[in-house]
């Protein structure tokens, strides 16, 4: 009894650790996304956005690298780097057709214009906002 006691103990504290904490998806340039997504993604601006689990390995591993991207990008008024947790906003992810996660997507004027499927690192993503936001500029202008 005492050795299963204590094995519950060691399983109980285990999971707590394991647990995605919520100041790690939390960072103070990134937007996150909710109820209202339709209406935060059609404001002019290109949206990268991340839908993710907080349960999620790989969304666990890039929370630090989304975090320094919207950084990078924070003075930029015309690129918003944000997220939506798919435990949360569950119609948002449905409607979005998000088979795995993180999907990264970027979203300009209230219209998805692609998925992301490069690179992981934060030289890869900067390239490929650069990249979008050339392409979808010149298209508006044109």
């Amino acid at each position: 009894m005492a050795r299963t006691l204590a094995l519950f103990k060691l399983l109980l504290v285990a999971a707590f650790v394991a647990s995605p904490t919520l100041a790690q998806f939390e960072h103070k340039t990134v937007g996150n996304l909710g109820k209202d997504f339709d209406e935060q993604i059609s404001d002019g601006r290109l949206h990268f956005v991340k839908l993710y689990a907080p349960w999620c390995g790989h969304c666990k591993r890039l929370a630090p690298t989304w975090g320094e991207l919207a950084d990078f990008f924070a003075s930029d008024d015309k690129v918003s780097i944000d997220h939506v947790d798919c435990t949360k906003q569950k119609s948002v992810c449905s409607k979005a057709k998000v088979g795995g996660y993180p999907t990264l997507r970027f979203y300009f004027n209230g219209a998805e214009q692609e998925t992301y499927r490069g690179g992981r690192d934060l030289d890869a993503l900067k390239e490929a906002i650069v990249k979008t936001k050339a392409n979808l500029l010149e298209e508006t202008v044109s």
